[in-house]
């Protein structure tokens, strides 16, 4: 189409200007001479001179209308044009916000939107990866699973908003103690999952202890005091995920069972 629009600006363009040079040809004073000279015919050019002056009387009845039929095409091709252009742009412009709102909503489809972690959808998904990524290179994998001690207690006693403000600032300092290879997500309610890849056995378990000691020491005015319990574990060669995510389960409930705010560990 833009092709065809200008291909017809180029032949109007050309019109005109044959159009424009042959008027400039017959105002000029050789062309005026001979005009002139064709109404003194000298014998035999009669005929000649007589027919040059009917097609000059004809091509000018038709040059001014010609030309504005010409500037009409080209008035009308240019709004064309602009149409065509305006449209193009809203186009674009409405794919640019499409875009947007579908990363928006690709977004809210994997994060909590409370906490902004990864969801537990999105966190099986990140765990089935690294265990066929451990499964292939052997590497340390460990998982640590927590869970904020008596919370149903602080959203009876404090009320929910407060309950919310316990989470994000749980979530929070979690984040600000832990690597950025490491993926934390909201496992659901007050249960939260920390990936560690290439972390071993050890490693996690100092790292579940520093993130307790940072919770135990956290302040929050609508709570009076905030724990966690931790359970912690290593990915094992004839693991799949689900045993893998039973044996974490199974640590963080002996914690709790072993009186809270504390750390066991299961190998």
């Amino acid at each position: 189409m833009q092709k065809n629009i200008t291909r017809l600006g180029v032949i109007l363009a050309l019109v005109f200007w044959v159009v424009d040079s042959f008027i400039d040809s017959l105002l000029s004073e050789d062309g005026i001479t001979f005009i002139e000279s064709c109404f003194y015919p000298g014998g035999e050019e009669l005929w000649i001179r007589s027919f040059a002056v009917l097609l000059f009387l004809i091509f000018s009845a038709y040059a001014e209308r010609l030309l504005k039929i010409i500037n009409n095409m080209a008035r009308e091709l240019k709004q064309y044009h602009d149409r065509l252009q305006y449209t193009v742009n809203e186009l674009q412009m409405e794919m640019a916000e499409r875009k947007v709102a579908i990363k928006e909503l690709e977004q809210l489809a994997i994060t909590d939107p409370l906490t902004s972690l990864y969801n537990r959808r999105k966190f099986d998904e990140l765990l089935a990866y690294e265990v066929e990524r451990n499964q292939r290179y052997h590497a340390d994998l460990s998982l640590i699973m927590c869970d904020i001690d008596h919370f149903k207690q602080i959203n009876d006693k404090f009320g929910h908003a407060a309950g919310d403000t316990a989470l994000k600032t749980f979530s929070n300092k979690v984040t600000e103690n832990i690597r950025d290879v490491d993926i934390f997500a909201r496992w659901g309610g007050e249960e939260f999952m920390i990936l560690m890849p290439n972390a071993n056995i050890d490693n996690a378990r100092s790292v579940a202890e520093k993130l307790r000691k940072t919770i135990e020491n956290t302040n929050i005015k609508t709570v009076s005091s905030l724990t966690a319990s931790f359970g912690v574990t290593r990915y094992n060669d004839d693991d799949t995920t689900e045993s893998f995510v039973k044996r974490v389960d199974t640590a963080l409930y002996r914690a709790k069972q072993q009186g809270r705010n504390t750390v066991v560990t299961a190998a």
